[in-house]
């Protein structure tokens, strides 16, 4: 998703009677986490601007850092109630369209995405998606838009 389809969505869950939908969908964009890791997050899971998601697919912890502010905000929103269903009503009111099995990972996609087109090291990305094999991670790997300039920055002449 673009930034204007992350803010059409953003002021779609805003609107939900669902205030849950909102709070998750931020915290999944903020850390890459799937959605129901953001979902059935605890308190517990909160430390020192931290997040750490237990339980997760490959069963291995991996905990992510938060903004300061939005650590706080969510904190006080626990537990969220579930919104999968508030979610996919309001991506349909939003007018977005996503391929086929793409709904429950376009929060954890969108994030991948952005890291890497922010700058964001593929290996970090490896390690806050919690891909065992870095092949998964190197999907998103296209969009760094200028890794190749690294070499005349980072070398031993730069």
């Amino acid at each position: 998703m673009d930034q204007k389809q992350i803010e059409r969505l953003l002021d779609e869950f805003r609107a939900s009677s669902n205030p849950s939908v909102y709070h998750v969908a931020r915290l999944a964009l903020a850390t890459g986490a799937r959605w129901s890791e953001a979902e059935s997050v605890k308190r517990s899971a909160f430390t020192s601007h931290r997040v750490t998601y237990s339980g997760t697919k490959s069963g291995k912890s991996r905990s992510v850092p938060l903004r300061k502010d939005l650590c706080e905000e969510l904190i006080e929103e626990l537990p969220f109630q579930s919104c999968y269903s508030a979610f996919r009503s309001a991506l349909e009111r939003a007018g977005i369209t996503l391929p086929k099995g793409q709904l429950t990972h376009i929060c954890r996609h969108t994030f991948a995405s952005h890291f890497v087109m922010n700058g964001g090291h593929i290996l970090t990305l490896q390690k806050v998606l919690g891909h065992s094999d870095l092949k998964l991670t190197m999907r998103y790997a296209h969009l760094a838009p200028d890794y190749l300039n690294e070499v005349t920055e980072k070398g031993p002449l730069a």
